[in-house]
């Protein structure tokens, strides 16, 4: 049976509302040893932070004071469901480059964040690929 999401999330979710200053989530970023935080609004998932949104954003000169929604992304945000098998999440992260996926229910409701750090946990998620692996080496003769 193939793994699925919800099983990869390994930590709390940490969120900010929207009009949070940057500063405050580098600082839940550090304090929870994460590399993203949820932006919500009203308690919905409106957005997501990264520290690679951090670093452009401090590249382009913006500072760490202005809201969230400056650095972070707001639309077209990529999501899995809880149910979803492991595949499914890390083909979405690699075609879309990313490393930190939301994790929805069937409802859309906000279940969580995993990373690619979640996925390389998984022994058997490193074993599965490193199969797939092969099989593409044998079949590339």
């Amino acid at each position: 049976m193939a793994s699925i999401v919800k099983h990869l999330i390994s930590k709390n979710l940490v969120s900010v509302e929207r009009g949070t200053p940057v500063i405050k989530a580098i600082e839940l970023m550090a304090s929870h040893n994460m590399g993203s935080v949820i932006i919500t609004e009203g308690g919905k998932l409106a957005g997501i932070i990264t520290e690679r949104d951090i670093i452009r954003g401090i590249a382009k000169g913006i500072s760490v004071h202005q809201p969230v929604e400056e650095f972070g992304t707001m639309k077209d945000l990529v999501t899995v469901r809880e149910d979803d098998t492991v595949y499914t999440a890390v083909k979405k992260m690699a075609e879309r480059n990313l490393r930190h996926l939301i994790v929805v229910d069937r409802d859309g409701k906000l279940k969580g964040v995993i990373s690619v750090r979640d996925i390389i946990r998984e022994t058997h998620v490193l074993k599965a690929i490193s199969e797939i692996e092969k099989d593409e080496y044998v079949g590339s003769d």
